[in-house]
């Protein structure tokens, strides 16, 4: 793969003018102080904002009216205002209303290019994608005073925090042009998202384009460098694809790679226990001469990925099923065991020569009351059965799991009907 430089995704500013004041503002103790502050900023790139290729593939960024800069304290915790530009182009002014009060004297904000989060899951695979979605850059600035509000330095460069890189897809059988309509893609380290406190959630990359296409770009932010990445992609016409392919990524760099896929096969009634291939839409494995179940959670692009969350009222339906009790008993008498391949916490099961990853995508507790987050994230797998308790009418078994340093702990018991877990649907195989 070949590396290329990657311009910053927001430049440099290069010269910073800083104007403090306070007219009539209450300074009490408990008021806020809230100051006026002007960046004259400059970047490198072109006279727009959106991220377009330059010579050499290079990946070039520059300011838009209104584009925006979040500023957050030193620990992420507080927002303490936004800087907005005032024009486009290569130089802008940088133009906002920061609060004071939350800020101490030698302490190190940060200013963070266009929110205070990042989101690297989604994606559509497009430059102007990753433009308005995932260009994420950082930098900071020391506070030398409070009262005006002041900076130690004139100058602050913001860091792009992720890599770009542009993916040509084929087939590898044929080397025809796969036209890409979703893809997921997981590794070791591989960044979803960032919390305003800097928190990062790892785990794998989705994305759906909007128009088909054998070229697709990516954003990704990861903490390893060389490493397998494992890719699922559907094409437009519904075929599944998959590949695991070595690759180094910086972060703050941007890559041009050609990823040669392998078409999975469709299943039919004839198929061995093992057999991965495609079956009604959905890449699949055979558990058993009669059976098939799905290589992902339902509502999810790739094995890793953890998919739609159900309570038990709201079950789906239809030739791709939700498994009973029984067939998911039948599942875990599989050889079983805890693991986190490509960076996911999960149980893999045994099936024949190949396996079955189900990702430890914890749920909703909703017992007694909603939920609203997820717990048990990257612990504890739930997933559901179709098959209510005949005791309790609140409860339905489901599958659940989890690792207590030694083994894998797993059952099928009951839980809370209002609780909110993912599906792996189960197909009956026949003949294609």
């Amino acid at each position: 793969m070949k590396v290329k430089t990657i311009k910053s995704l927001c430049g440099m500013l290069a010269v910073l003018a800083f104007t403090a004041c306070s007219s009539n503002i209450d300074e009490s103790a408990d008021a806020p102080r809230f100051y006026n502050v002007t960046l004259t900023a400059s970047m490198e790139g072109g006279d727009t904002r959106a991220l377009s290729e330059g010579a050499d593939n290079a990946i070039i960024a520059s300011f838009a009216e209104n584009d925006e800069v979040v500023v957050v304290d030193a620990d992420g915790s507080t927002i303490v205002g936004t800087l907005k530009a005032l024009s486009a182009g290569e130089s802008t002014t940088l133009l906002g209303t920061l609060d004071a009060k939350t800020l101490e004297v030698n302490e190190v904000v940060k200013l963070r290019y266009r929110s205070a989060t990042a989101n690297y899951d989604g994606q559509v695979g497009t430059l102007a994608g990753i433009a308005a979605g995932q260009d994420y850059a950082e930098g900071t600035l020391t506070v030398s005073t409070t009262s005006p509000l002041a900076f130690t330095s004139n100058s602050v460069t913001l860091d792009a925090k992720q890599s770009i890189t542009k993916f040509s897809f084929k087939d590898a059988s044929t080397d025809a042009a796969v036209s890409v309509k979703t893809f997921g893609i997981a590794a070791v380290g591989l960044v979803q998202s960032i919390a305003t406190n800097g928190t990062e959630t790892v785990g794998a990359v989705t994305g759906t384009l909007t128009t088909a296409s054998s070229d697709v770009y990516v954003a990704l932010r990861t903490s390893s460098s060389s490493q397998a990445y494992s890719f699922t992609v559907k094409d437009n016409d519904g075929n599944w694809y998959t590949c695991t392919k070595n690759a180094k990524l910086t972060n703050a760099k941007n890559y041009t790679a050609t990823v040669k896929l392998n078409k999975l096969p469709a299943l039919t009634s004839g198929s061995d226990v093992g057999d991965i291939g495609v079956l009604d839409g959905l890449p699949a494995i055979v558990l058993n001469s009669t059976t098939a179940v799905a290589l992902m959670n339902l509502g999810a692009l790739c094995p890793e990925a953890y998919g739609t969350y159900y309570a038990f009222a709201n079950l789906p339906s239809g030739d791709w099923y939700v498994p009973t009790n029984d067939e998911l008993t039948a599942l875990i008498a599989k050889t079983n065991a805890w693991g986190a391949p490509y960076g996911v916490n999960g149980c893999t099961f045994t099936i024949g020569s190949n396996s079955l990853f189900l990702p430890a995508a914890g749920c909703y507790d909703n017992d007694p009351t909603p939920a609203s987050s997820l717990s048990d994230v990257s612990t504890f797998g739930y997933y559901w059965s179709s098959t209510p308790s005949d005791t309790y009418s609140t409860l339905a078994f489901r599958l659940s799991y989890y690792y207590d340093d030694t083994t894998i702990k797993i059952s099928v018991g009951g839980d809370a009907k209002v609780n909110a877990f993912p599906v792996r649907p189960f197909h009956t195989l026949s003949a294609q």
